[in-house]
């Protein structure tokens, strides 16, 4: 006989959706207080690593560490939701991408006008290209395999959406620099007339947007799979 049964989410995976959606909120808070405590740089043309080296660097650095906690805290909850090798390899990934965080706030960066060796820089752009650049790439697998999740059927256009917007925002990111230097072909590879800020705000903002979501979607899964039926 079938019966149903109501089973309470696990404490700490309802914990971790908690924590990811506060520290993705708190990353965006101290993005946006830094434009008008560091108003020496440019947000047309710098990039938002930049604000390490600002009087209130640390707040940046802060900033990273929030940024990258709620990345791992969304891998706690996804774990067993994802069931595909696509999904589980997005997982990893996603988890390696939430240390690069970290790596982003240890490392300090330079100026980006500042060229000169510095290991701390050279291992924060590392850091840095993880994230811009393969942020999408994980996703993509993350949400390919939350799709095909009957108890995530709800929340697919959601997801489907927010997973083209983070696409987007890359592409406009770098997009942004090569119409820049069409533009003014002597802009050089970074510079005043390099005007990439804007859009590498409005790609990290995406990119958190896409965790809040999931992590959302997350808990309308954990809400429907409290109730199971079982012989």
């Amino acid at each position: 006989m079938m019966q149903n049964v109501t089973r309470a989410p696990h404490p700490t995976t309802t914990t971790s959706l908690g924590i990811a959606v506060v520290c993705s909120v708190t990353f965006l808070v101290i993005l946006g207080l830094l434009h008008f405590l560091e108003p020496e740089f440019d947000p047309t043309w710098r990039m938002i690593s930049e604000y390490e080296i600002g009087a209130y660097g640390w707040l940046m650095r802060m900033a990273f560490f929030c940024w990258g906690a709620g990345v791992l805290a969304v891998l706690i909850a996804l774990r067993p939701m994802l069931h595909t090798l696509g999904g589980k390899i997005g997982w990893g990934w996603l988890g390696l991408i939430g240390f690069a965080l970290f790596g982003a706030g240890v490392f300090v960066t330079n100026a980006i006008t500042d060229t000169t060796p510095n290991l701390s820089n050279t291992l924060h752009s590392i850091c840095g290209a993880v994230v811009i650049l393969t942020f999408p790439i994980a996703s993509a697998l993350i949400v390919g395999s939350l799709a095909q999740n009957k108890a995530w059927a709800a929340n697919r256009r959601r997801l489907f959406w927010v997973e083209v917007f983070v696409w987007l925002g890359m592409v406009a990111f770098f997009g942004s620099i090569s119409v820049s230097r069409v533009i003014n072909p002597s802009a050089g590879r970074v510079g005043p007339e390099v005007f990439l800020g804007w859009p590498n705000r409005v790609m990290v903002i995406i990119y958190h947007v896409w965790l809040i979501v999931v992590a959302l979607g997350a808990k309308s899964f954990i809400n429907l799979e409290s109730l199971i039926n079982y012989e």
